[in-house]
């Protein structure tokens, strides 16, 4: 991703604002995640964040993943996934993992690509950085699921 696609991604992802990719963009240049598009026809039309990852378990990390609105229920989702699959095999990881709230629709999906879900449920806290400079903590029931790549 490039710093210069943050507005139009934003504009694009309703649930996203412009500081909130700005903050991703921080956390990769310290070395938190990579932040990555995706695009179609020149438009980037999502994004994911990915990081290499020892605790709470050995694999790439898959999170952050958002599809613009009109893009969605286009299987890019699943495309962006497998991507991040394939990335990890590069880089001789053999699992990716990621955590999804327990009411997000998207569990399917990751459930259709063969992620299972492992261990119990627990809250998530995450930090939602706002265009008007707020930030407002964030805590979700999430679960953890993994596929095997």
């Amino acid at each position: 991703m490039r710093l210069h696609e943050i507005e139009a991604l934003s504009a694009v992802i309703p649930e996203t604002s412009s500081a909130q990719l700005a903050n991703r963009w921080r956390e990769q240049g310290l070395g938190y995640r990579e932040l990555l598009a995706a695009e179609r026809d020149g438009e980037v039309v999502g994004t994911v964040s990915i990081a290499v990852s020892m605790r709470p378990m050995r694999g790439v990390h898959l999170f952050a993943l958002e599809v613009a609105e009109a893009a969605r229920n286009q299987g890019i989702g699943a495309e962006i996934v497998r991507w991040v699959e394939d990335e990890a095999r590069r880089r001789g990881q053999r699992r990716v993992y990621l955590e999804v709230r327990i009411d997000n629709p998207a569990r399917r999906l990751y459930h259709r690509l063969g992620y299972r879900r492992v261990g119990e449920s627990f809250t998530n806290a995450w930090w939602r950085f706002e265009d008007d400079g707020s930030q407002v903590r964030v805590q979700e029931e999430s679960v953890r699921m993994v596929r095997r790549v």
